[in-house]
């Protein structure tokens, strides 16, 4: 049986969307403090609720969205190289259910990316996997996969890409993230993915 983990609307990514159109992004991308009054009052400019952990940052929005901070590689905190969440999340049971999920990924995809088009205007790119237009990894430490990679493991399934609009924006990705498929014979799961990046990052 597949099970339903992550059920937010294509509302709630625009409402999500609309909110980070107007947050300091160079005060993002350097990172939050330590957990504290400081990390407290860094949330507040945004605000945010602080959900700390270990080595990420948890926030809760407004409007009752999570987001996470994730580091640069080798970090804890700051600065920060990615902005994350997930909006939608579909899980196979067994291998049996992997192309109901694929399929079910594909039959809600177009609301969220409508939604995302709402608030951010046309993509500079949205397709799927094995679109021959996908966009390659500039560099071999880029967050896009290597072709082979992608192809093997259809992933991103879908994606739409926004580019920034100044050196004091970020990079917008929407996706349906499937992981990798360890074998032939694995449960997948989908998830539709919000991440957004430093402008240098593309």
């Amino acid at each position: 049986m597949t099970t339903q983990n992550t059920n937010d609307s294509p509302e709630q990514l625009a409402e999500v969307l609309k909110n980070l159109e107007h947050v300091d992004w160079p005060a993002i991308w350097a990172g939050p403090p330590s957990p504290g009054q400081a990390l407290n009052d860094w949330c507040a400019l945004f605000s945010w609720e602080p959900l700390p952990d270990e080595r990420s940052l948890g926030v809760r929005t407004p409007t009752g969205q999570r987001l996470t901070l994730y580091p640069r590689a080798g970090q804890i905190w700051a600065p920060v190289r990615v902005l994350a969440t997930t909006f939608w999340h579909l899980r196979a049971g067994d291998a049996s259910e992997n192309a109901e999920v694929l399929a079910r990924a594909a039959d809600v995809w177009p609301a969220y990316e409508a939604a995302a088009r709402s608030v951010l205007g046309e993509p500079e790119y949205s397709g799927a996997w094995d679109d021959p237009a996908f966009p390659e990894p500039p560099h071999e430490r880029h967050w896009l996969w290597p072709r082979d990679l992608r192809l093997q493991h259809q992933n991103p399934y879908r994606l739409a890409m926004w580019h920034p609009k100044g050196p004091e924006d970020r990079v917008t990705v929407l996706k349906v993230n499937l992981g990798v498929a360890a074998s032939a014979r694995s449960p997948r799961a989908a998830l539709i993915d919000l991440d957004c990046y430093p402008p240098e990052d593309w």
